[in-house]
């Protein structure tokens, strides 16, 4: 039965543990659950926020919303070809606990987006990625309700509208639809699979392990990017925070050319960018994404506190909790970043973390 609480601590709801209430409180076990829910009258009457493991979200104030935990737990084999194989996941299941799952079946194409915190339901949110990947690369549809008009839909990966780090779910939709699961689409392992192996970090790693490039499997990929988390990211189970807290930022080629004479140790790597780049209305200009993280560090962040906040010692793009910090501090630290940043290098850093 659905049982609304009142006056609910956040602490054990979001990854920086920052301790703020929500005068209501409601978890979601069943889709049934959701129907009862928009009946009553909580519901009909406050705000409301949907809500995950709480690993992309600083709170800053206490809340008089309805926090709708969802705990949606299931998974499904629905299809499957010669190639691929469709599998629907529900909101509430692990994500890299889903992603591990597929490789031990032998699917491939998830093995770059291994060890992210979070659920399955809000990774079409955000368009979750890491080393070459995103989301969306492996998302074929994703099934929600609407909380208007009670209708249940599916989407296809186009009609999402993702981008880097975004999709519909963050704009339109927000906070006016549940996303109950996601159908993944997974390719069948073959003898001609090639994983992306792109990125610095895990071309290193294949160096110093010894492998062949051409002969890597998408398994060895995957326990190589968790060596590399693990190295370089804190346990956010003993540590509070959200993970990388901005998004890499994107400029026009002649920007970044501008920038190297200054700075000729910034890194960029070229992409084709079709959406608006910071500063420009133009589409299709040559785009380069800079790394965040080395900015931050450039910008002589890289380890500094500030009370019980800070940049973590081996990661500079990740802000944490050093136990007791308000999400007013954090929020304050994350901007005085921004500040420097665009100070020095005349970059706008964007928060991955939504901030509320």
């Amino acid at each position: 039965m659905l049982q609304i609480q009142k006056n609910i601590s956040l602490k054990a709801y979001n990854t920086f543990a920052v301790d703020v209430s929500a005068d209501f409180f409601v978890e979601i076990h069943y889709e049934q659950d959701v129907f009862d829910l928009m009946s009553n009258d909580v519901f009909a009457t406050s705000r409301h926020l949907i809500l995950g493991w709480g690993a992309n979200i600083l709170f800053t104030k206490n809340y008089d919303w309805l926090l709708i935990k969802i705990s949606l737990l299931g998974k499904e084999l629905i299809n499957e070809d010669n190639n691929n194989v469709y599998i629907k996941v529900w909101w509430g299941e692990n994500w890299h606990d889903t992603m591990m799952r597929s490789l031990s079946q032998w699917y491939v194409w998830g093995e770059n987006l291994v060890l992210i915190p979070g659920q399955v339901g809000s990774a079409p949110v955000g368009n979750i990625g890491a080393y070459g990947k995103e989301a969306k690369d492996i998302i074929y549809a994703v099934e929600w309700i609407d909380l208007t008009t009670k209708e249940k839909k599916v989407w296809t990966n186009s009609e999402c509208q993702f981008a880097y780090r975004d999709s519909i779910f963050k704009h339109e939709l927000k906070d006016t639809i549940l996303i109950t699961s996601v159908i993944f689409v997974f390719e069948k392992q073959s003898a001609d699979y090639i994983p992306n192996i792109e990125y610095k970090d895990i071309q290193e790693r294949i160096v110093a392990e010894w492998k062949n490039p051409s002969e890597i499997s998408a398994q060895e990929i995957a326990d190589i990017i968790i060596s590399i988390r693990e190295s370089k990211l804190p346990d956010w189970t003993t540590i509070g925070t959200a993970g990388s807290f901005f998004k890499n930022p994107i400029i026009v080629q002649e920007q970044y050319e501008q920038l190297l004479l200054k700075y000729p140790q910034i890194k960029g790597n070229k992409i084709q960018e079709v959406d608006n780049v910071e500063h420009h209305d133009t589409h299709n200009l040559p785009s380069v994404k800079l790394s965040a993280g080395q900015l931050i560090e450039l910008a002589g962040y890289k380890g500094k506190s500030v009370g019980n906040v800070a940049t973590y010692e081996k990661h500079a793009l990740v802000i944490v909790n050093n136990g007791g910090a308000s999400g007013i501090e954090i929020r304050a630290f994350a901007q005085s970043i921004q500040e420097r940043v665009l100070e020095l290098f005349w970059v706008k850093l964007e928060a991955e973390v939504i901030i509320l």
